[in-house]
């Protein structure tokens, strides 16, 4: 081909005519759009749609949070709690930058996280008042003490910068996560007028929820500051739960894990007869002489007889025994051979507590109930009064007296007709009682006293605290009040209730901090977060180690209370792998709550 015709053919514009000689025509046209483009229109979508479904969101945040929680780097990790709300912030916070709404309504968060107050209520009742007996002035003081220390440095915060309407309780209130604090500041707005007000309030939202988040996170990494220092909270709390109960003790009657106990040093094994020392004899003279093993069966002649007072033991008859294995290993001198015989052995058994009424039951000893009542039934442990007491053979049953027994089912039942009711481990939960606790701990948070201007109110999170804590504490007495409560069950009620605040918390606060960068508040609220998060509750911590020399792991939930932080509460228990800081967490909390109300209330007055 001539150059003449390469130039005609050069000349032709189109996607396939171009002359591959030509250095110009190798670069490709500029495309209308931009990869970061692309990508931004993708990720808008991804939210949007996330925005539509906000159920599906959130359990998707629920499940990332935990997965991260897991990741662990030189063994420290962020937790399942921080890690959902940091997730679930950043979504938030890249739907509003990308113009994506991503929000949850707000009763979900309520819900959630009243099913957590009450959950831990009922799970620390009886070891909440051995902690209150043991330190109580020490609670009390740091209920008084993290809540004007953060005002104090709220005011020097005041000094430094010209802070607008409402920005001032904001960062208080959310600081501390004190969510009554937040009411407050909203009530004394009320009293200004037109545009003030709105401002006023607008400020106060974002300020509360950019700071909220922020000291949230930095408090929950804050619990792990002990152990990273060489302290060992875990320790710590396995101490203080040894001092609390003796090497013996069972779960209290009523408590959600009261049947969750050990193998049993009981078994049931078979014995041929062959021996003449029990021929002859009947099964109701061996109960009263031997009331510590029970004979469960008898085979004779490819029958199988329960065990009736009236029957003759006869040469070669086989025996299924129950009783203490030591005193098992001791049965074949009397008796014969052990034999492998499954069928017979194979009864079933279940522990029960047993509710001492009857008066045929009350004001007997634990040896004549043996032989009697109680014989064939293994006897766990003994309370009274919601005490674990000695189980000794001359210790006399009261009326009221609850014994936790293990033995054959029918002998249970038995049981249940001559000394009281009995009350068996069940997978279900009685949802009458969590509904009527958690309707009257929400009552109990409303009640409000007026004070002046401002009506002081505990909030529907102390309510729910208290109210779980009292019926767990009565139902160690009454362990048949309420119904079942498994501790299966409280423990989920506890997990999803918190995690499930906390994203819904994260997935709200988007658009509040986007505002708070726009307005140029962003650096008052992060320094005011920070420093009035951390800097009372570091200085409690060291007030609690070094001169109330207090117990590790009480005493983060009693600074995560005065913090009235329960996700912070929850990450101490994760941190001493124990429920110990949900004790001193309850006082703390419900003081520094309400001393942060009027506070947050003052300081709405002043800016």
């Amino acid at each position: 081909m001539d150059s003449g015709s390469r130039r005609r053919v050069s000349n032709v514009r189109g996607p396939f005519a171009a002359d591959p000689y030509s250095s110009a025509d190798c670069h490709a046209a500029p495309l209308p759009y931009s990869l970061d483009d692309v990508a931004a229109g993708i990720v808008r979508q991804i939210l949007a749609w996330f925005g539509g479904q906000p159920f599906i969101l959130l359990f998707v945040v629920v499940a990332a949070g935990y997965a991260l929680g897991r990741v662990k780097i030189k063994g420290i990790g962020l937790g399942a709690t921080a890690s959902s709300l940091v997730l679930a912030l950043g979504i938030s916070l890249l739907g509003a930058s990308l113009g994506v709404k991503i929000g949850v309504p707000p009763i979900a968060s309520t819900i959630f996280f009243n099913l957590f107050m009450f959950s831990v209520g009922m799970k620390v009742g009886p070891q909440f008042l051995s902690g209150l007996y043991r330190a109580a002035g020490q609670f009390i003081f740091f209920g008084l003490f993290i809540p004007f220390a953060c005002a104090g440095l709220m005011l020097a915060m005041r000094a430094l910068y010209d802070l607008e309407p409402g920005l001032l309780p904001g960062i208080l209130a959310g600081s501390t996560t004190a969510s009554p604090g937040l009411g407050a500041a909203e009530a004394a707005y009320d009293a200004a007028a037109g545009g003030a007000k709105a401002e006023a309030l607008g400020n106060l939202s974002t300020a509360f929820a950019f700071s909220y988040c922020i000291s949230m996170i930095s408090f929950i990494l804050m619990m792990k500051l002990p152990d990273l220092l060489g302290r060992d909270t875990s320790a710590a709390a396995r101490a203080l739960e040894e001092q609390m109960r003796s090497s013996s003790s069972a779960a209290l009657p009523g408590t959600a894990d009261e049947f969750l106990g050990g193998p049993l040093p009981v078994s049931r094994r078979a014995y041929q007869l062959e021996k003449p020392r029990l021929v002859g004899h009947r099964l109701g003279e061996l109960r009263r002489s031997y009331p510590l093993i029970a004979i469960e069966r008898v085979r004779r002649g490819g029958q199988l007889f329960d065990p009736a007072d009236e029957i003759v033991l006869q040469p070669h008859d086989t025996l299924a025994l129950y009783g203490r294995v030591p005193l098992l290993l001791r049965a074949a001198d009397a008796i014969g051979p052990e034999v492998d015989q499954p069928e017979l052995r194979e009864i079933g058994s279940e522990t029960a507590d047993v509710i001492a009424s009857t008066p045929t039951g009350i004001n007997r000893t634990l040896q004549d109930l043996a032989g009697d009542l109680g014989h064939g039934l293994f006897l766990n442990a003994m309370f009274r009064g919601g005490v674990e007491v000695p189980k000794g053979p001359d210790v006399v049953v009261r009326r009221g007296d609850v014994l936790r027994v293990t033995g054959a089912k029918w002998r249970i039942k038995a049981i249940e007709q001559h000394l009281g009711r009995v009350v068996r481990p069940s997978v279900a939960t009685d949802l009458v009682t969590l509904a009527l606790g958690l309707a009257l701990g929400s009552a109990l948070g409303a009640v409000t006293i007026p004070l002046g201007p401002i009506k002081l109110a505990v909030g529907s999170a102390v309510g729910l605290l208290l109210v779980g804590i009292l019926l767990s504490i009565l139902r160690t007495r009454h362990p048949a009040l309420g119904g079942p409560f498994p501790e299966p069950a409280r423990q989920l009620l506890e997990d999803l209730g918190l995690n499930i605040f906390i994203v819904v918390m994260g997935l709200n606060a988007g658009a509040g901090v986007v505002k708070a960068i726009a307005g140029g508040a962003l650096a008052p609220i992060i320094i005011g977060s920070l420093v009035v998060g951390l800097v009372p509750a570091v200085i409690a911590w060291a007030i609690g180690a070094f001169v109330f020399k207090m117990n590790d792991a009480l005493l983060l939930g009693a600074i995560a209370g005065g913090r009235c932080n329960s996700a912070g509460m929850r990450a101490a228990q994760e941190a001493s792998r124990s429920t110990i800081p949900a004790i001193s967490y309850p006082v703390t909390f419900a003081i520094s709550n309400v001393v942060l109300t009027v506070l947050s209330y003052v300081f709405a007055l002043l800016g």
